[in-house]
């Protein structure tokens, strides 16, 4: 029997971002809604409820409830790389109360692994922001996977094959070069694999096929790229690959949610996005 697309419908997400180099200062309570964040590498000053705050020195998950108050910032001026999904629904308290603050007492919990984490959260925010209902149960369940990990922190630096792990090896060539040429037939038949099989480990892993995750960290390095108000928009395109600036810019609207001119306009280095 098909689940019903009604089966997701009882959690929203609000929105979703990466922010690479934040400096964003905060002391708020998220009224009515959850999230779960990653510090994925930089420094960062964490606390709750105005108590004892902490410095993340490394990679780490934190979560918001609305009953909590929550302060954090940048400890340098080199900032953190932070991600964020922000969600609602009866689905969503009960990830939050029953799933991630079971976890750690604290309000986060640091990884010994941080890659698996870091690409189940790279392929979320792409999801949301696509926001494509069709693919909605797709992302739910992904964090739901996401909470999965946590909750096997400890295990973490095992969970992977020999094979998962070079898949993941491959994920972050992509990640680290998407402006490069990544063939995936070559990458299948170095591991000998058949593609097919490749292509399921890969979406298995990381969360999207090989093609959507270079998409999106392709148009990720073209965010980070509009933040310097001296590269055109067209040198991007060129950069990336994409001759036809127009194709370029339908591609970033498809995985960012808003044009190149949009981004550059309403999202400013070192700030999060207004939640």
């Amino acid at each position: 029997m098909a689940i019903g697309v009604d089966y997701f419908n009882d959690l929203e997400f609000i929105g979703a971002a990466e922010v690479p180099g934040c400096r964003a200062v905060l002391d708020r309570t998220f009224e009515g809604t959850y999230s779960v964040e990653l510090m994925l590498s930089g420094r960062m000053r964490f606390g709750i409820d105005h108590g004892h705050s902490v410095i993340l020195k490394q990679p780490a998950v934190f979560w918001h409830h609305p009953r909590h108050t929550y302060q954090y910032g940048a400890v340098d001026a080199e900032g953190w790389h932070h991600f964020w999904v922000l969600f609602r629904g009866r689905r969503a308290q009960s990830i939050v109360e029953n799933g991630f603050m079971p976890i750690s007492g604290s309000g986060y919990v640091t990884l010994r692994r941080h890659e698996p984490v870091a690409e189940l959260f790279r392929a979320l925010v792409s999801m949301v922001l696509e926001g494509n209902p069709a693919r909605h149960g797709h992302a739910v369940i992904l964090l739901e996977r996401l909470l999965c990990l946590l909750a096997d922190n400890e295990s973490l630096e095992h969970a992977a094959s020999p094979l998962e792990q070079a898949i993941l090896a491959v994920a972050r060539a992509v990640r680290e070069a998407p402006e490069m040429h990544h063939d995936f037939r070559v990458a299948a038949k170095n591991l000998h694999v058949s593609f097919s099989h490749f292509r399921r480990l890969f979406e298995r892993k990381v969360g999207e096929s090989p093609h959507a995750y270079l998409l999106a960290c392709r148009m990720r390095l073209a965010a980070r790229m509009l933040h310097e108000p001296a590269c055109q928009i067209k040198d991007v395109a060129i950069r990336l690959g994409y001759e036809d600036p127009a194709q370029f810019t339908k591609l970033f609207k498809r995985k960012i949610g808003m044009s190149p001119r949009q981004y550059r306009m309403l999202l400013p280095v070192g700030g999060l996005p207004t939640r």
